[in-house]
């Protein structure tokens, strides 16, 4: 299992159309994960607790995609990045997390695709990102 995750030094709301800087506690992410069941990117937004997955197709190498599309899209906003990997599940990956000085808040669904999340939060998709 792996997980590409991006604290972003802004907080937004995609259904209110804003942004703002982060707190502490408040801050929008970008992670891409990839466990047996697929490869996603994931993008959390901090005002509304919403969260947008994209399905995508595994690439040969998750971590250069990630960096690089992050990069691409969110450079000027990047304030911290983590990579993490373990072969134990997601009891290992909560263990990397910690190991990390991160929360070991999971949000996980019955589909697949599970992403990291500031504890005491409940991020659920809320809006559909315009194509």
């Amino acid at each position: 299992m792996k997980l590409v995750l991006f604290l972003l030094s802004i907080r937004s709301s995609y259904v209110n159309d804003e942004e703002s800087e982060a707190t502490d506690e408040l801050f929008d992410t970008i992670q891409f994960v990839q466990n047996e069941k697929g490869t996603w990117r994931i993008k959390t937004f901090a005002d509304d607790e919403d969260v947008h997955l994209w399905s995508i197709e595994a690439p040969d190498d998750l971590v250069e995609l990630a960096v690089e599309n992050t990069n691409k899209h969110y450079g000027d906003v990047i304030d911290e990045a983590f990579i993490i990997e373990t072969d134990d599940g997601i009891e290992g990956l909560r263990k990397e997390l910690k190991k990390h000085g991160l929360s070991t808040h999971l949000e996980i669904s019955p589909k697949g695709p599970l992403f990291w999340a500031p504890p005491g939060t409940s991020y659920t998709p809320k809006s559909s990102p315009s194509q």
